[in-house]
């Protein structure tokens, strides 16, 4: 987060307008599941995900919701990282998931939750920047509102296009 993605207009001859990069944002990884009506899962998480980690977090975000919202037949798609892909990971699927597609290496454009993460991404730091022009501080507490307020806006936006 944080690269300057935002495109700025300005006339030629004139100085180019700089934002401030916000210095050492904080460290926030988010895991989401969503489909065409709506969201399945989504989780807030600052330590660095491991296959435990990963597991947990199905098994507290995906499993009964996706059950609650699609039914007994769904399918589970996720990419091929080595945690989507260890033992125990494969076993847990097996057991709590109708179906999980088979997924080629390194196609993240074909993936529709990059697109998300893409739009997510844009409209946090559009929020962030708005407050920090503002002059107000963004604490961390702030920080994830604003991931998980953003996230909402997002799937349904996404959903529309599936």
């Amino acid at each position: 987060m944080f690269t300057n993605t935002t495109l700025t207009r300005y006339k030629v001859g004139e100085d180019k307008p700089s934002r401030g990069i916000v210095k050492n944002p904080y460290k926030v990884h988010v895991w989401g599941a969503f489909c065409s009506k709506g969201v399945i899962g989504f989780h807030l998480f600052t330590e660095n995900m491991n296959g435990e980690l990963y597991r947990e977090i199905l098994t507290k975000n995906l499993f009964e919701q996706a059950q609650q919202v699609l039914g007994k037949k769904w399918t589970f798609q996720q990419d091929n990282d080595p945690k989507h892909t260890a033992k125990l990971t494969k076993a847990l699927l097996r057991k709590n998931c109708p179906k999980v597609l088979d997924w080629p290496s390194y196609s993240p454009d074909l993936n529709p939750i990059e697109n998300l993460w893409a739009i997510m991404k844009r409209r946090v730091e559009k929020t962030v920047y708005k407050l920090l022009g503002a002059k107000k501080s963004v604490t961390k507490d702030a920080f994830k509102g604003i991931i998980e307020s953003k996230w909402g806006i997002s799937v349904k936006s996404s959903a529309l296009a599936l």
